[in-house]
């Protein structure tokens, strides 16, 4: 396979991005940044993280070993003159270290990639692709310039950094496939001339055999079948443009100007409108409201039972007593219970550690009166602690805990309302 000759030059060729891979870039470190800092806010969601995040570097340390053990690293000595190349590709583009590059056996799939790991990049290019370009080194330089494009370009840095980005539907699709257009364009450099970048994409879509006989206009003019709301939505969630996309990118003569097809973008915005945006928010609301919703399920449980038997008769309504009156006897109930704890604290023995266990010292200590309840919704009052610390608290007027009005005993300092 004889190489195209690169043109002599006195540095490396200027690969220009595509325009819209630097804002999204941005814009996807900046969300991701904001997911990382509320995921720390929560232990448990720093603790969830850091599980995925040791989950997928076990599956990378894995998949890195099988490819130094079982595939052919190119070299000097190790199909010499395709190192060669692989060199020269990296020079004119700028890289100032060659990666590590090998060939892998990958079942006939038509592919290469690159990745990172600790710091040491990897080029793998699969040995039915190099098998399908056959004898044309300019459609082979497109797919190794290509994969050297994504080093070059940096897109293998921040990876974990703008992780978060890729849970934000339509984000980090975007961005990925901003880059594979922008690789395509280094590419073309490596390939030589655009004929040759053209032809690796062809037999990326058809093949060794029928992709160098494929009528490239026609592959262009698929485009249409997209501009469908669905066809939208499944471009908009993929990780690379269709190929027949990328082709009229690399070379606009394949598509003459004609009218803007806008109706795929437009049905499937008002699908996202319509239907992934209310679900979204609903599942937000959903998530937020949760644990509220639940202790009120609990407060409302424990107010029909007191002691297994129903505090009112079926079916009768629950009447607080007036804000005033209300606020008083919980401020004297909730001081009853806080002395009792403050007596177990002082005695040297452990605090209830949860209300049930708290109702168990009252009852203990007044065996023959009832336990108090919160005058405003007829539960037992909420308790919880910290250490040695506690507190307990009434709902208040509203009748829904935690909220301002909750009239609240802190033994770090004392009722409040």
């Amino acid at each position: 396979m004889s190489a195209p000759a690169m043109p002599a030059a006195a540095g490396p060729t200027l690969v220009t991005r595509w325009p819209t891979e630097l804002p999204l870039f941005a814009l996807a470190l900046v969300v991701s940044l904001a997911l990382w800092v509320a995921a720390t806010v929560s232990v448990i969601g720093l603790a969830y993280a850091a599980m995925i995040g040791a989950f997928f570097f076990i599956l990378h340390v894995g998949f890195i070993a099988h490819v130094r053990g079982s595939a052919v690293r190119l070299g000097p000595d190790q199909f010499p003159e395709l190192h060669a190349r692989v060199t020269e590709i990296a020079q004119r583009i700028g890289l100032e270290r060659v990666p590590q590059v090998y060939i892998m056996q990958a079942g006939g799939a038509l592919n290469a990639f690159a990745t990172r790991f600790l710091g040491v990049h990897f080029v793998v290019l699969f040995a039915d692709l190099l098998d399908a370009c056959g004898d044309n080194a300019a459609a082979r330089d497109m797919i190794i310039a290509h994969e050297l494009g994504h080093i070059r370009a940096g897109h293998l840095r921040w990876h974990w950094l703008l992780l978060p980005s890729a849970l934000v539907p339509f984000l980090g699709s975007a961005l990925s496939r901003a880059r594979e257009y922008t690789c395509d364009r280094y590419g073309r450099v490596g390939a030589g001339d655009t004929d040759g970048a053209l032809l690796g994409l062809a037999i990326l879509a058809a093949g060794a055999t029928h992709g160098p006989r494929v009528n490239r206009a026609a592959l262009v003019r698929q485009r249409a079948d997209l501009n469908t709301g669905w066809m939208t939505l499944g471009e908009w969630f993929g990780s690379h443009p269709p190929l027949a996309r990328r082709l009229a990118q690399l070379d606009p003569t394949l598509a003459p100007q004609t009218e803007r097809a806008i109706a795929g973008p437009l049905r499937a915005t008002m699908m996202v409108a319509v239907v992934v945006l209310p679900l979204t928010f609903l599942t937000w609301i959903s998530v937020s409201k949760l644990p509220a919703l639940l202790e009120q399920a609990g407060a409302e449980a424990m107010a029909t039972q007191v002691d297994g038997e129903p505090v009112d008769a079926p079916g009768a309504p629950f009447i607080a007593p007036p804000a005033e009156e209300g606020v008083a006897r919980a401020r004297a109930d909730l001081a009853q219970l806080s002395a009792l704890v403050d007596a177990e604290r002082a005695a040297g023995r452990p605090i209830p550690w949860g209300m049930d266990d708290l109702y168990l010292l009252w009852a203990g200590a007044h065996p023959n009166t009832a336990e108090p309840t919160d005058p405003f919704d007829g539960s037992r009052y909420g308790y919880d602690r910290s250490g040695d610390d506690y507190r307990i608290w009434s709902s208040g007027p509203d009748q829904k805990p935690r909220t301002g009005d909750d009239v609240r005993h802190d033994s770090r300092s004392g009722a409040s309302r």
